[in-house]
């Protein structure tokens, strides 16, 4: 049995029986080594750190362990067995653990990722959301502030915002850090503004508003989206908003929709923006709906039907540079511009797929003759399987 492979680093790492991770060359297909059995590991979770890939494990009375494998060899380097701390990110060679728990004040911790050696530790009331920005920690904490990754030392505290992770990072702080200059952040209240940053002061270097009367539905910060845009999504509201803001004062609308109430109660998960086209899926059947940005349409249903008949039913929903792919555990299916390219079956229980650059895609699948299973990566535009 396979589980979800994640790519990271520059590799797919995948669990394979017996409770081992397998690193797999994304290229050529090549298993590069197989680690020791580990108890339960989450790839979800797992953070390449220089030398070290670490990735979190089953610890005792549900707490979570951590073991650091060598990049190269899959070798065993350090673990930890206990840790209340679930959350992880890397910063340079620091990995930052920390909990952002409603039952237990947040607690924070630097550790040498080549060692597992505990640098610094801190807490605070509540940590709602972190960012990395070079060797540099940056904390939603009832108020924005700045700590060393190395040395846990504050760097500077500003008033209340929220920190923003960049368009198309699934941990913030992990990936979709390429500018460690600058990140941003988000005020809302009576006066909305989405602020561009310095990482290294704090200091405001541009703002956008927001118009207050038309955001006064959303209570959670908006999502960053490529191209300068923002949305703002409201599941049991069933709203969707879509702003321009780069380089601009005042934003400016692209797509606003409320959808009606009878068709059904919330939308399932997040609404997700690939190009011009946001996706969400909803009610009880989990239909998938499509809406395009700028051309005054609403969200219309999609009918997940691929040309050769094969449907894909109760999906869920996975945001790739260029697609969006679609998954029921049986079925992939792959998206662009609302429209369904191609679906294949999988015969798997667990086939979430895992997109590889803008023109690939993972997914695993049951073998022909339903004794063994296989990784396998598919062009994300046919369909067609390469390896």
């Amino acid at each position: 049995m396979l589980g979800r492979p994640v790519v990271a680093g520059g590799t797919v790492y995948l669990p394979v029986a017996g409770g081992r991770l397998a690193a797999v060359d994304p290229d050529r297909g090549r298993v590069l080594w197989c680690s020791a059995p580990l108890t339960e590991p989450d790839t979800g979770r797992l953070v390449p750190v220089g030398e070290v890939v670490v990735i979190p494990v089953q610890g005792e009375y549900g707490r979570s362990g951590y073991v650091a494998l060598d990049a190269a060899t899959g070798t065993v380097r350090w673990t930890r067995i206990k840790s209340d701390l679930h959350r992880v990110a890397a910063a340079g060679s620091t990995l930052v653990l920390w909990n952002d728990t409603y039952d237990e004040r947040a607690k924070i911790a630097g550790i040498d990722a080549l060692t597992g050696e505990l640098l610094w530790e801190n807490e605070f009331q509540r940590i709602w959301r972190l960012l990395v920005r070079g060797e540099r920690v940056i904390l939603d904490a009832g108020g924005l502030r700045a700590l060393d990754a190395r040395s846990g030392e504050e760097l500077w505290s500003k008033g209340y915002g929220s920190a923003l992770p960049e368009p198309g990072s699934p941990l913030p702080g992990q990936w979709g850090t390429d500018n460690a200059a600058v990140f941003h952040a988000w005020k809302g209240g009576t006066a909305p503004e989405l602020s561009l940053c310095a990482s290294d002061t704090g200091e405001q270097l541009t703002a956008t508003r927001f118009p207050r009367r038309a955001l006064r539905h959303f209570s959670r910060p908006p999502t960053l989206l490529d191209g300068g845009r923002v949305l703002f999504a409201e599941s049991y509201g069933r709203r969707l908003q879509v702003y321009a803001h780069s380089d601009l004062a005042t934003a400016e609308p692209l797509l606003e929709l409320r959808l009606a109430r009878w068709r059904f109660t919330s939308f399932s998960g997040n609404p997700l923006c690939v190009g011009d086209w946001v996706y969400a899926v909803a009610g009880r059947r989990y239909q998938v709906y499509a809406a395009r940005c700028g051309d005054g349409s609403g969200l219309r249903p999609l009918s997940a039907t691929a040309p050769d008949g094969r449907a894909v039913r109760l999906p869920q929903t996975v945001a790739g540079p260029r697609h969006l792919f679609l998954s029921n555990g049986r079925t992939v299916a792959a998206v662009r511009d609302g429209r369904v390219l191609w679906t294949t079956a999988t015969d798997t229980y667990d086939s979430w797929p895992v997109p590889l650059g803008s023109d690939r895609v993972l997914f695993p699948s049951r073998s022909r003759t339903a004794d063994g299973y296989r990784l396998h990566c598919a062009d994300a535009e046919t369909g067609r399987r390469l390896t």
